[in-house]
């Protein structure tokens, strides 16, 4: 990790082994905690996309099994006709 001053700010930046350097946010800067970082990841809007993409894939989910459930009385109902 490379600390990179340029004005008032300071960037912390990394090289990775296939894209090069990056941005980083580190959650530990100087010894103290950076809880914005550690908790979301440094930034609010990928955080909330993070948190709607995940409210959609369980959305899907529960959709599915509730489809599921439905199919399944059908054919049960369905097949006591079919003894009476």
């Amino acid at each position: 990790m490379e600390k990179i001053k340029i004005g008032d700010e300071v960037l912390y930046i990394e090289k990775s082994k296939w894209f090069g350097w990056g941005v980083i946010k580190p959650y530990k800067i100087d010894g103290k905690i950076n809880w914005k970082n550690l908790l979301i990841g440094g930034s609010w809007i990928k955080f909330f996309i993070m948190i709607a993409i995940v409210i959609i894939i369980l959305g899907c989910i529960n959709e599915y099994s509730t489809a599921l459930k439905v199919a399944n009385e059908c054919l049960e109902s369905n097949n006591i006709l079919r003894i009476i």
